[in-house]
């Protein structure tokens, strides 16, 4: 049998076609079977039969050349040599099967990974819906990178400057925002990051839901002469002011809270000579708030009034005018002072 290249081309198609007779599929099959499914040279198709085509006659003419050279020294037989490389060209196929799957798939994944940088240029806000449906509101100049898809088991991104987050929940995958020294992670919830550049502070502020704020481990920012923070849980209400060179959290309420979702009913704040006990337990839930009192004689006071359109703030002015008490902010409680009632 010659072996040249037009026989070893209409070996390799004989093969894929299901032609070849029983002796060609014996060679090929015989060193095929010990690398891939054999199923898979009939898929291949002439592009790529062309390839290996090519790749391999080269080095078929070259070792053919070798052994006529060699023939005084030692006979080879021409079976020996096709067997050789129809063999080679056999495992060059499977790999190149494989290897072209593995690319698809990797660029695929790569694709899909890809970070997008989104910068809100404009003096507006910008909103970005992530592939969860997480939605993110990004204020002027910030800039948020994230990744078309959120693969493995959390969703990552990252955030310079101030934004506005509202997460889809998904307990397998919690939610993590870097944001300069800071990370937040979160299952579900809105919250606020702002940094501020003249304190040299990050703010997370927690609308619904929960939050952990903690240091990232990995920034070389980060000052090893100051004590490592553990971080903190904040929750609806709260705000969490992180000290980038003392690396510290401050821990308080927001400036403006809001009631949460549950207590926009109107009844919740309309009281007709109510005790105390009730009016601050009323506000203290619909906020989500704890508030404390000096001592038990303020819980028998009484109130009377609609408060429900009043910011926190104005509502406890409003009570404590009244009766005659004043109130103050203890990190994320309030604690109401004076003499009470009887």
């Amino acid at each position: 049998m010659q072996m040249n290249r037009i026989a070893f081309r209409q070996l390799l198609q004989k093969y894929a076609s299901g032609t070849a007779s029983q002796e060609e599929k014996e060679l090929v099959d015989h060193w095929y079977e010990l690398i891939y499914n054999t199923d898979n040279i009939a898929a291949l198709k002439d592009a790529e039969l062309s390839v290996v085509e090519e790749e391999m006659w080269n080095r078929i003419e070259q070792d053919m050349q070798w052994s006529e050279g060699q023939s005084h020294a030692r006979k080879i037989p021409k079976r020996q040599i096709i067997f050789r490389w129809v063999a080679a060209a056999a495992i060059l196929i499977a790999v190149a099967f494989g290897l072209n799957r593995y690319l698809f798939v990797d660029q695929r994944n790569k694709d899909n990974n890809k970070l997008t940088e989104s910068i809100n240029s404009n003096p507006e806000i910008k909103k970005i819906v992530l592939e969860d449906g997480t939605t993110i509101t990004l204020q002027p100049s910030a800039k948020l990178t994230y990744p078309g898809h959120f693969a493995g088991d959390k969703r990552e991104v990252y955030l310079e400057g101030e934004a506005f987050f509202d997460v889809v929940k998904n307990p397998a995958k919690p939610f993590l925002v870097h944001s300069g020294n800071l990370i937040t992670q979160v299952l579900g919830t809105s919250f606020t990051i702002k940094p501020n550049r003249k304190f040299n502070t990050i703010m997370v502020e927690v609308k619904t839901g929960k939050v952990a704020v903690y240091e990232n481990n990995n920034s070389g920012k980060l000052n090893a002469s100051q004590p490592k923070n553990q971080g903190a849980i904040i929750t609806p209400n709260q705000k969490a002011v992180y000290d980038i060179a003392n690396r510290n959290f401050n821990i308080s309420i927001v400036e403006n809270p809001e009631p949460l979702a549950e207590a926009h009913n109107p009844s919740h704040f309309v009281f007709d000579d109510t005790n105390l006990a009730t009016v601050l337990e009323n506000i203290s839930k619909g906020y989500a708030i704890d508030i404390m009192v000096e001592n038990e004689n303020i819980y028998h006071c009484k109130f009377s009034g609609d408060i429900t359109n009043q910011g926190l703030y104005n509502k406890l002015d409003l009570i404590c005018q009244s009766t005659g008490l004043q109130y103050e902010l203890l990190g994320t409680k309030i604690l109401i002072k004076g003499k009470g009632c009887q």
